[in-house]
């Protein structure tokens, strides 16, 4: 496919203000219409949806794809006679049966494996990958439903993010790099514009690898401090397209962060998208008479590309200096060292302070990539932003 088709593939939008499973697989049968998805994409074929199961909490917390979601695109792919669906995810954190088993439960997906040529993924294991179009990833670990898959639904959730600004298609298969590793991939990648070119890299790998499809779960969005500790916000759509930063640029616009994702910048670079959304072909599914908008609140660290635009001056010591840095809210703190295992960089301990144990942050080898924040199941890591910069926005 050439790079003018690819910046040219359309997004579907569809209105659905509840989670109500016929209404939701009426609309999700109208997307792929459409898209002119049909038979010939699913029929005998092994399915990988991959929702954003980012940790374990309640579906109404907005943080992770909703159960009936996928239950109606588990439906609505039966009908087309499948060979295999499967849900999979790696959250962050072990990747093992038990972990999985407990992020099933608390989201709401253990009724799914009830459901004809349904399996919620138990298989812990990972295969090698080789990208050999890798711009910053020539290899890596995906996990096993990613390589065996003929077909990629990649459910993601409309969201801000701390690190990337957005957490929607693009980001959301991060999650196909098995548990832990993906701390690792955050200190191999510490610098923002490194770690989004993977991220483009890891898409690029599926959508070429795959008969590739995203569909945006935004009946419930989050906005602020995403992508787990923000706030749920109604935004009542539904998006599908062919190209995950299609559906990324269009989503940038519907919340009203246009531009904040350096990943978009990179798929724009690589010809793979416009970073103007007006230039995406919108295709609006029946009933649908207009594209909604809103202004989602940003993330304790929005000022991303104030400070990317600071990199080349005194070294990035300016930027460095700016940049939001996570901190320990003593308060909220129970010690359980959630925050020291996902530090890529092992620059968090837990030290007793006034009868009990709480985690600390030694600065100065932080790299300002928010695992512990994103991943405290207690919200007790918070961004504080520089005096200046929180005086510019």
């Amino acid at each position: 496919m050439s790079d003018t088709l690819l910046s040219n593939i359309p997004v579907a939008y569809a209105s659905c203000r509840e989670y109500d499973v016929p209404l939701i697989r009426r609309q999700i049968t109208a997307l792929f219409h459409t898209l002119n998805i049909g038979q010939n994409v699913f029929c005998g074929k092994v399915i990988l949806v991959k929702p954003n199961l980012v940790m374990a909490k309640k579906p109404e917390l907005a943080a992770t794809t909703h159960p009936a979601v996928l239950q109606a695109l588990a439906e609505v792919l039966a009908e087309f006679a499948p060979k295999k669906i499967i849900i999979a995810d790696s959250a962050g954190g072990p990747y093992n049966l038990p972990a999985l088993q407990v992020l099933y439960r608390t989201c709401g997906l253990s009724p799914l494996d009830k459901l004809p040529l349904v399996e919620l993924n138990t298989d812990c294991g990972f295969s090698d990958v080789e990208m050999e179009d890798g711009q910053r990833l020539r290899h890596c670990h995906m996990i096993n439903p990613a390589v065996q898959a003929d077909v990629c639904i990649n459910v993601c959730k409309l969201k801000t993010h701390g690190l990337t600004g957005l957490s929607c298609a693009t980001k959301n298969l991060f999650g196909l790099i098995p548990g832990v590793e993906k701390f690792e991939m955050h200190a191999t990648f510490p610098q923002i514009e490194d770690f989004s070119e993977m991220l483009v890299d890891i898409s690029e790998y599926m959508r070429t690898h795959t008969e590739y499809i995203a569909l945006c779960d935004g009946i419930m969005g989050m906005e602020g401090n995403g992508p787990t500790h923000g706030t749920p916000v109604s935004s009542g759509l539904l998006l599908a397209s062919r190209s995950p930063y299609a559906l990324d640029v269009v989503a940038e616009h519907i919340i009203g962060c246009e531009n904040a994702a350096i990943h978009l910048d990179a798929a724009a670079a690589r010809g793979l998208v416009s970073r103007n959304w007006q230039d995406i072909p919108l295709l609006f599914c029946e009933d649908t008479a207009e594209m909604a908008s809103y202004s989602f609140r940003k993330p304790a660290s929005s000022s991303g590309k104030f400070l990317k635009n600071l990199s080349g001056i005194m070294g990035g010591r300016l930027a460095e200096a700016f940049a939001a840095r996570p901190a320990i809210r003593a308060s909220g703190c129970v010690g359980c060292g959630v925050c020291v295992q996902s530090c890529p960089v092992h620059t968090i301990s837990l030290e007793k302070k006034k009868q009990k144990k709480i985690a600390v942050i030694h600065p100065e080898k932080c790299i300002r990539c928010y695992c512990c924040q994103e991943l405290c199941p207690k919200g007790a890591v918070v961004l504080r932003k520089n005096p200046l910069i929180r005086w510019i926005h």
